[in-house]
């Protein structure tokens, strides 16, 4: 169990003692997805929090937790205007993929 134990730090050791000496060099790890589509998936979550921020103020200022009305009317308009623009992309998005389906090829 010791010798494990050795074993793994002496690894670790290896490896930091290899990134000191090179710090430019990273090892490959598990791709990050980047692209249009992490993003759309990065903004619908972001629109998803601010829906449900919004939906808590709203309901701590009905419940008397929070007299804060001004702060529940601004999460409110963030969210609404976070999802029109959500929206509006959707649409031009929409909009792309039909007139690529209308090119004759």
């Amino acid at each position: 169990m010791k010798n494990d134990a050795i074993q793994t730090h002496l690894l670790m050791m290896k490896q930091l003692a290899g990134q000191a000496a090179n710090p430019f060099h990273r090892e490959k790890t598990a791709p990050v997805e980047s692209g249009f589509g992490q993003l759309l998936r990065d903004s619908l979550g972001k629109i998803d929090d601010l829906q449900h921020k919004a939906d808590a103020q709203v309901t701590a200022v009905q419940s008397g937790r929070s007299a804060d009305m001004i702060d529940a009317i601004v999460a409110l308009e963030e969210a609404d205007m976070s999802f029109q623009l959500l929206l509006q992309v959707r649409n031009k998005a929409v909009r792309a993929y039909e007139e690529i389906m209308r090119m004759q090829l």
